[in-house]
C-alpha cells in the first residue's frame, strides 16, 4: 500500500498543488485571500510521517523494499512493455512542455502585473505532466 502510494501520479499531484498554494500563501500573502494562507507544517508533518514509516515498511516487506532513487518511481521499467510505455508518456510530456513553455512565458509577461503567476503555471504544467502520465498508464493497462 505505501509502495503503490509513492509511486502513484496522484501522489505527486497533490505534493504540487500542496506545496505551490503553501508557496503562494506565505510569499504573496498580501496579495491573496487570508485562507490560502496555509502553515507548512500542515503539508510537512504527513511527509515527514510517511518518510519515517518506510523503515518499517522495508522491515515487513523484505522483498519488495522502497529504495531511495535519484531516478522518479514512475519510471519503474520492469519489462519491455512498460519501457515502451514510459517512452510513450514521456514523449508526450515533452510535447506538452515544447507548447506549454513559450505559452507561459508570454502570459507572464502580458500579466506581469499578478506577482504569482509564475507558480500557478509551474504547479498547472507540474499537475498536467502527471495528469499525462497516468492518463498514458490507464489507457494501456
Amino acid at each position: 500500500m505505501l509502495k503503490r502510494t509513492f509511486q502513484s501520479p496522484l501522489f505527486n499531484i497533490v505534493l504540487i498543488l500542496g506545496l505551490g498554494i503553501i508557496m503562494i500563501g506565505n510569499y504573496y500573502s498580501e496579495h491573496v485571500p487570508a485562507w490560502l494562507t496555509i502553515d507548512p507544517m500542515v503539508l510537512g508533518i504527513p511527509i515527514l510521517i510517511m518518510i519515517a514509516i518506510i523503515p518499517l515498511y522495508n522491515k515487513r516487506n523484505p522483498e519488495d523494499p522502497i529504495k531511495p532513487r535519484i531516478i522518479p518511481m514512475e519510471m519503474r521499467e520492469e519489462d519491455e512493455g512498460m519501457q515502451w510505455l514510459t517512452f510513450k508518456a514521456t514523449r508526450k510530456v515533452y510535447i506538452f512542455f515544447a507548447l506549454s513553455i513559450p505559452v507561459a512565458i508570454a502570459l507572464t509577461a502580458y500579466f506581469n502585473h499578478i506577482p504569482y503567476l509564475p507558480i500557478i503555471l509551474f504547479i498547472v504544467m507540474g499537475v498536467a505532466q502527471y495528469l499525462i502520465y497516468w492518463f498514458q498508464l490507464k489507457r494501456y493497462s
